[in-house]
């Protein structure tokens, strides 16, 4: 037996020594080891963060239903919801305050989340235009049936019509603005015409409206 053996055997000799003596006494002493070795790893597993634990939420709102474009959100038109917080996308509305009032600018699928730029304001003129310094113009069509050829983002020149009784009949009264949004069909927008949103450089804005409120106007499609 070569030395390594030997001293092998004496260490295992002087663990047994220490061990509990008399029949069953030594497997005993080693199952309540091994319990009190498991209480320790549950106390310690009990104070590791779970890999299960359920990620943070945030509410939004969502469209309530099928919702068209055009006309204002009512307070019934919304609904919150719970979604990961790592989810919500940005512009969320996370009050019904929110939407309340608000123009709808494109079409909404129930249950999809509502943000900025789905409503008629400063964030939708900002990104479709392009441009910071453009400004929402609501103006009416003459020929309410051009309304159905148009859609958000889509380039159009404002002009007034044929018509029109003043001498500049025809005139370019914005060049190259896109739509933001187009107002209901005529039977539920009244006598008056369609009504469209376009953004306008906001020095022009003004003259703009005046325009669309003093002569019948369209719009010639880019």
């Amino acid at each position: 037996m070569d030395s390594h053996s030997r001293r092998w055997r004496a260490l295992r000799e002087r663990l047994l020594a220490h061990l509990p003596q008399g029949p069953g006494t030594r497997v005993t002493f080693l199952r309540r080891i091994a319990a009190a070795a498991l209480l320790v790893l549950a106390a310690v597993l009990a104070v590791q963060p779970s890999a299960t634990t359920a990620p943070a939420e945030a509410t939004v709102f969502v469209a309530e239903r099928d919702l068209a474009p055009g006309r204002p959100l009512g307070p019934d038109d919304v609904t919150p919801r719970q979604v990961p917080a790592e989810h919500v996308p940005n512009g969320a509305l996370t009050d019904s305050s929110q939407a309340t009032g608000r123009v709808l600018a494109a079409a909404t699928r129930a249950g999809e989340p509502l943000t900025d730029v789905r409503l008629v304001g400063p964030e939708l003129t900002r990104l479709t235009s392009g441009d910071q310094g453009h400004v929402a113009v609501p103006v009416r069509l003459a020929d309410p049936d051009v309304a159905d050829l148009l859609h958000q983002g889509r380039r159009v020149d404002v002009v007034t019509t044929a018509e029109s009784t003043s001498p500049d009949a025809g005139a370019v009264v914005a060049e190259n603005v896109p739509v933001l949004a187009v107002g209901p069909s005529l039977d539920t927008a009244g006598e008056q015409g369609r009504l469209l949103v376009v953004a306008v450089p906001g020095d022009r804005a003004a003259q703009v409206a005046a325009d669309a409120l003093t002569h019948a106007v369209t719009v010639t499609l880019r």
